[in-house]
């Protein structure tokens, strides 16, 4: 269902005011932009982009009169790693404008700043986002801050006890007793947050108490996953019992509550709910073969990712030949079989498809079996089903063959598996080549180094830099490991290489005395005329309650975006940009991980494609909630066009991927997304 677009605006707005948990307070500054605003908002941006902290230009950003100009410089400080800026960040915990505050306690957290606990702490009463963003930045501070986070559990606002037992599941160990206390809390905020705290890192001490949540009506009860004012997470009694059937693993139950937590995991692999179903069939899989009836059930459940889940669960199950030929013919997607083929083949079972899709029209069929043969039980077994596919004529199913050889170097045989790949160093394609190389770095030998510079010299006219960094990256690891085997000849070649232009290259070169030369990781900020027109387009308007918004066009339906201009302007720039030349027409959705993530943006349809360049990171206070949007990486700083959809709620990724846009409308057909659906357009549009 589409909603009108009064509702649709009113509905975003409401989306925009809410923080985390029940708290109340306001993410965006208040105030519009002046000329003046304009232009030092955008010399923050430049800071921020190019990575070289100006620490008088943020200084006195801090001491603007507007306030969404000291917000973004109390941002910048954190995104640019600027730590002698730490105690001009801890006033600004007490300003004004909640906005400013809660991005300079964010801050704080981002610079892991051990001598702002006490400063945290007492921002924690002042509730709302202020008091959220304080207790997230303890968690990011970990250890030195255990104290404190253990200590206002129990007094804090639901919205910042909520956030506060998020901090505490990043403890090790998790203070357990205090978690399972909130178990009983009136909030459901409160609830779902401690059932993460404890099904997250497993807790074996909490999960008696979460088998008992499964009694409580409050967690039983049918629920909507529509967004609500509940806040941060969704708090639903679905997303409560889906962190419980996570936690309800075999190393956390132990033989003592082993039949207990299988006896529920039987009812929840039949719940209403198809979410909580995927997370209690991954669960039930931790049991071994006893676990197999359930599974197979569940490979002919009506939804279409609890199949895959299933298919998935079912990985080295010691079934029948016949048995899995009928598992086979459930179902015809791709995803499915190709999850089933996988399952089958670590069991050392045979499938039809280990021979026809190898012949197989369709690429994805063909690199599908080569990343199976990855996960077969015996090396020979896997070199036997990857190496025809070595030769293939398309590169992506070469890197997944490529990738597979690799799994078995350190087997029997490895030496000849090793110069199979290194003959990779010389493919047309960049991506083989790098595949290659990253697999070989983590035992680099001097003796290889030269066919890798040769490598390096190859990726020089490649339109993408996986292959450069993967080739200075096995210097590094070379030199690392085998300094003392590095001829003269071989430190004069590696001398000899010219600085490169991409700081992501040249990050690589860190502990490399011969490459010592080469300048640190920061960029060159574009012309200042390009970041004002970014607040002008994006932010400014985000400020005036008239933000972005774009509608991706699936085949399961339109699912609608509100773009954060003030989160994420560049990378909003960026979106805006590709998706307007055309860039995410028929492409498909590369990765849907059942009540996870589903992924997009490559134009070459198996993850690994791009732009051609790379964006900053801009991580911020939004949270991953369900439905927000982040940039996929594959390093800090590496985003260029994939994005992903958070399926569910997913706290761990908080501040490691840039949020820059989150789901507004068509939650249902987001859903309903299964790995390999096309996607005909993105239209940017208000």
């Amino acid at each position: 269902m589409t909603l009108p677009e009064p509702l649709r605006r009113a509905l975003g707005a409401a989306l925009a005011a809410l923080s985390l948990g029940a708290c109340a307070g306001r993410v965006t500054p208040a105030g519009p932009l002046s000329a003046g605003a304009v232009s030092q908002y955008a010399r923050v941006l430049a800071i921020a982009d190019a990575r070289r902290p100006d620490s008088v230009v943020l200084y006195a950003a801090m001491r603007d009169g507007a306030p969404p100009v000291r917000a973004a410089a109390a941002l910048a400080i954190g995104q640019v790693h600027l730590r002698t800026a730490a105690p001009a960040l801890r006033p600004l915990l007490h300003d004004a404008d909640t906005a400013v505050a809660a991005r300079a306690a964010f801050s704080l957290g981002l610079l892991r700043d051990t001598a702002s606990v006490a400063s945290l702490d007492s921002a924690l009463a002042a509730g709302s986002i202020v008091g959220a963003q304080a207790a997230f930045a303890l968690g990011e501070i970990g250890e030195p801050a255990r104290n404190v986070i253990v200590a206002r559990l129990d007094g804090a606002e639901p919205g910042v006890r909520a956030e506060l037992l998020l901090a505490a599941a990043k403890l090790r160990p998790v203070p357990a007793e205090r978690v399972v206390a909130a178990l009983s809390s009136d909030d459901p905020c409160v609830r779902w947050a401690a059932a993460y705290a404890l099904a997250r890192p497993r807790v074996a001490a909490g999960v008696s108490a979460l088998i008992a949540m499964l009694d409580d009506a409050r967690v039983t009860t049918a629920d909507s996953r529509q967004p609500t004012a509940a806040g941060r997470y969704e708090c639903a009694p679905s997303e409560i019992r889906a962190q419980i059937a996570r936690a309800l693993v075999r190393p956390a139950t132990g033989d003592s509550l082993a039949p207990r937590a299988i006896a529920r995991l039987r009812a929840l692999v039949r719940d209403p709910a198809p979410h909580v179903r995927v997370n209690a069939l991954r669960a039930f899989a931790t049991f071994g073969d006893s676990s197999a009836p359930p599974l197979v059930t569940a490979a002919r459940d009506t939804d279409a990712n609890v199949r895959i889940a299933a298919a998935q669960a079912l990985s080295g199950r010691r079934l029948a030949d016949d048995l899995w030929a009928a598992l086979w013919r459930t179902d015809t997607s791709l995803m499915y079989r190709r999850s089933l083929l996988e399952s089958a083949t670590r069991a050392g079972s045979t499938l039809p498809a280990h021979a026809e899709w190898r012949a197989a029209a369709d690429w994805r069929m063909r690199a599908a079996l080569a990343d199976a043969a990855a996960l077969a039980p015996s090396p020979a077994r896997g070199t036997e089903l990857a190496t025809p596919l070595l030769a293939d004529r398309d590169p992506r199913v070469r890197q997944s063959a490529v990738g597979a050889v690799t799994a078995f170097l350190d087997s029997t045989g490895g030496a000849q598996r090793r110069a199979t790949v290194l003959g990779a160093l010389t493919d047309p394609d960049f991506f083989v080549r790098a595949t290659a190389l990253l697999a070989l770095a983590d035992s680099a030998r001097a003796s290889e180094v030269p066919a890798v510079l040769a490598s390096y010299r190859l990726a020089a006219r490649d339109s993408g830099n996986d292959a450069r960094i993967a080739a200075i990256r096995y210097v590094a690891s070379a030199w690392k490991r085998d300094s003392a085997a590095f001829p003269d000849s071989v430190r004069r070649a590696v001398s000899a290489l010219e600085s490169p232009d991409d700081p992501l290259v040249r990050a690589e070169a860190r502990g490399v005395p011969m490459l010592a030369a080469w300048p640190g990781t920061e960029g060159t900020a574009r012309d200042r005329g390009w970041y004002e027109s970014v607040v002008r387009d994006y932010v400014a308007p985000t400020l005036a309650g008239a933000p972005w918004h774009a509608r991706i066009e699936s085949a399961r339906g339109v699912v609608t975006l509100e773009l954060l201009g003030v989160d994420a302007p560049q990378t909003v720039e960026n979106f805006v940009r590709l998706a307007r030349s055309g860039f995410y027409r028929n492409v498909r959705f590369h990765r849907v991980v059942p009540n996870f993530v589903a992924q997009d943006g490559d134009p070459r349809g198996d993850g690994n494609g791009g732009p051609g360049y790379a964006i900053r990171d801009e991580l911020n206070l939004q949270r991953y909630v369900r439905g927000a949007v982040g940039m996929a990486l594959s390093g800090p700083d590496t985003g260029g066009s994939q994005y992903f959809l958070t399926l569910s709620p997913q706290p761990h990724l908080d501040a490691r991927y840039t949020i820059f846009a989150r789901v507004v409308d068509g939650f249902d057909a987001m859903d309903r997304l299964v790995q390999g659906d096309a996607i005909s357009n993105i239209v940017i549009g208000r």
